[in-house]
């Protein structure tokens, strides 16, 4: 093999107490994709962040090219031609596409000709962006395409992937696989994070596994040596159960249903159109879409994030028009959104404060209502880190310091706290290891018991794994309702998501 273009000695990073990366020792070469797995919070993110400049290594060094770097910021990285997609974007919102890659790109695109270049480059890799769209009109998945245009553009000799197919459709993954073996063939040093083990067995040249900080194996991809369980016994420490047994539960009373639900999204953008489904207890009822299709102002409205500008929402036991559903009380309904970060939790707050944050009632205490019981918001934090195997030192650690998978964890048991009726999950694995989306799949599985269950994906087989009814969306309309033991129709729901209807 020829000699690496990164090489990482020795490189260990702290935050406070806590050893988030510990005497890591990794090599990557050119004209290879090299995955980097592990459980969400082993370590990966934070190790590609050192090696893309934006945080600083405690100890050991980086080698480009035989040379040692010290890289102090993500722009001097870039100028040396290691950029990197990160799970939470490093996008402004209140700028355009072309000016947000400008800013990153300025050398390369600047000029006149920019938004033909920006056009170009995008279509070349079936990369779909409105050069002219501000980010925060943009759904995930298209935020997303436009952090991989960037690497593009910037012709980074090393690029590194944080979970890139997690809003991507089955034939936009396919797309993007194409995508990866070009920049293979062109001699790039690709470094791809997944928690997807097909995708790993799929395109993978090498393989280095992390747990705990540190990486326990790296070692050539050999395909008929090692098997999905072997990777996931590898990542996790234990057996992983690769798929669910879904126990056959009548449906019961109906808790939601939406007849004529027309809106748009926050930003008033991405319509949706005339919905029309149900949702009973004793089921979770599916709406799969590539992003963009309008689930996301959809889910607003049905939450009361925002309001829907027509139609009929009836949930349980009352009925309420458009206007009226947006001040309707929704004591009874519980949401996990798909912004974990920012709609999901406040950050700088602690795990215990925002368990409390949806349930605030539970914890006042005296005449005024003002004061709180801060003793037992704690006692339940605590209970939560410990029922749900959070990775964190105490329920006083902040939202900000989690990983994803641990932050997602947090949400979840506070709002399955609160026993809801119809409990909405949106995107609730996204970017999640294997082992924390295990957990959340018995957990949904499990509330589905004894309430109605209204889960939001992009994942078909998340969908086909838990899923009794579903629902595809595309271009703001339910094209159809699938029953998820009907096996006729099952194969149809790729094809739907495409727009195809015949």
């Amino acid at each position: 093999m020829t000699t690496p273009v990164i090489s990482l000695s020795g490189i260990s990073k702290y935050f406070g107490t806590l050893a988030a990366n510990r005497d890591i020792h990794l090599n990557v070469h050119g004209g290879r994709i090299h995955a980097l797995l592990g459980e969400n919070g082993a370590g990966k993110s934070t190790l590609m962040s050192v090696l893309a400049g934006r945080y600083q290594p405690d100890d050991g060094s980086i080698a480009l090219h035989g040379r040692e770097m010290r890289f102090t910021s993500p722009a001097q990285a870039l100028e040396s031609g290691i950029g990197m997609v990160y799970q939470r974007f490093m996008l402004i919102e209140s700028m355009t596409v072309t000016e947000n890659l400008l800013l990153a790109a300025q050398k390369k695109i600047g000029g006149s000709n920019c938004r033909r270049l920006i056009s170009e480059t995008a279509e070349q890799y079936g990369l779909a962006i409105d050069p002219d769209k501000y980010v925060y009109e943009l759904s995930m998945g298209e935020r997303q395409r436009v952090e991989i245009v960037k690497l593009l553009l910037l012709d980074a000799d090393v690029l590194i992937f944080d979970e890139p197919t997690a809003v991507l459709t089955p034939v936009e993954i396919d797309a993007f696989f194409t995508v990866l073996k070009k920049l293979r063939s062109a001699d790039k040093a690709i470094i791809f994070i997944t928690h997807k083990l097909e995708e790993v067995l799929e395109l993978a040249d090498d393989i280095s596994i992390m747990r705990k900080g540190r990486v326990i194996i790296s070692t050539e991809a050999d395909r008929k040596q090692i098997s999905k369980r072997q990777l996931a016994r590898l990542m996790v420490g234990r057996d992983v159960v690769l798929r669910v047994n879904k126990e056959e539960i009548p449906p019961g009373e109906t808790v939601l249903r939406l007849r004529n639900f027309s809106g748009a999204d926050v930003h008033g953008t991405t319509r949706f159109e005339n919905i029309d489904f149900e949702v009973r207890r004793g089921e979770i009822f599916a709406i799969i879409g590539v992003a963009g299709n309008g689930q996301s102002g959809l889910v607003s409205a049905i939450a009361g994030l925002t309001r829907a500008d027509s139609g009929e929402v009836s949930f349980a036991g009352s009925t309420f028009n458009a206007r009226e559903w947006a001040k309707a009380p929704k004591d009874d309904m519980a949401y996990v959104p798909e912004d974990r970060y920012h709609t999901g939790c406040v950050g700088s707050m602690s795990i215990a404060e925002n368990f409390a944050l949806t349930q605030i009632g539970k914890y006042r205490k005296g005449a005024t209502k003002l004061a709180l019981d801060w003793q037992k918001m704690s006692e339940d934090g605590t209970r939560a880190v410990e029922e749900f195997k959070i990775k964190a030192q105490s329920a006083q650690d902040t939202a900000q310091s989690l990983s994803g998978g641990n932050l997602q964890k947090v949400i979840l048991s506070r709002e399955l706290s609160r026993n809801p009726k119809l409990f909405i999950a949106e995107q609730p694995t996204q970017g999640l290891d294997i082992s924390a989306t295990e957990e959340i799949w018995q957990a949904l599985l499990k509330c589905r018991e004894r309430a109605g269950v209204l889960l939001v994906t992009g994942d078909l087989k998340e969908v086909l794994s838990l899923s009794d009814r579903i629902g595809v969306i595309f271009n703001g309309r339910l094209l159809d309702i699938i029953d998820a033991t009907d096996s006729d129709q099952i194969g149809r729901v790729g094809l739907l998501m495409a727009g195809v209807t015949s």
